[in-house]
């Protein structure tokens, strides 16, 4: 039975519903919706996690894990102990949950060093008791995992380094040329004073030469 209440400060109208007590309750914040998919790159360690609608007085006891319906991920019993044998080859050793998760309608299960073998539509189940109900009850939820390779995300960086290195280079080069350019001409300024005295002091010894000449033929 829902109840509806007009709130004259603000004007508007708020939902009430009846809780199985039978006490009017407000509605619950609305939560973050489950992710459509996941991305993680390969090496890393990543998180899959979705939400399910869980129901009041929901003891859960135990979480599986599948992926692409048929491959077994990860199962675990209420405390977080975790059954090495129940899941496959691919997936033994790398998988770890936090049973706080499942109590906040939250499934989740993280998987280290993930590759893009990994990839696929992940399911997670979580089965528990109503209270007042002796029969099990499972609740489900699914997200889509995509690993990429490293390469991908290096694409950038493949592409900038050896820029910044050309870059580096032409300028190394640049400098070596103004460099050596600038000692070129250092040296023809210190050699032009050189050859000026040098001139100066052969000038004298052509005139004391010819001096001598004309002394002798007079």
């Amino acid at each position: 039975m829902v109840y509806v209440l007009f709130d004259l400060l603000f004007g508007r109208a708020v939902n009430l519903q009846t809780c199985e007590s039978g006490s009017l309750c407000f509605p619950a914040a609305p939560r973050p919706a489950s992710p459509q998919t996941i991305q993680a790159v390969s090496g890393e360690n990543a998180t899959v996690w979705c939400r399910f609608i869980r129901p009041e007085h929901f003891a859960p006891t135990a979480l599986h894990w599948t992926v692409n319906v048929t491959k077994a991920v990860l199962f675990s019993r209420h405390g977080g102990w975790i059954d090495p044998d129940a899941a496959d080859a691919q997936y033994k050793l790398r998988t770890s949950v936090n049973w706080e998760d499942p109590a906040r309608g939250t499934l989740l299960v993280n998987i280290s060093n993930v590759t893009p073998s990994d990839s696929g539509s992940y399911e997670g189940v979580v089965s528990g008791k109503l209270a007042g109900h002796d029969d099990p009850s499972e609740l489900h939820c699914s997200v889509e995992l995509i690993v990429d390779a490293a390469e991908k995300r290096n694409d950038v960086q493949t592409i900038v380094l050896p820029c910044v290195l050309i870059a580096a280079v032409a300028v190394t080069i640049m400098l070596v040329v103004a460099w050596k350019r600038g000692v070129i001409r250092s040296c023809k300024k210190e050699g032009e004073p050189k050859t000026s005295e040098g001139d100066q002091q052969r000038a004298p010894q052509k005139k004391a030469w010819w001096g001598q000449r004309s002394q002798t033929v007079y």
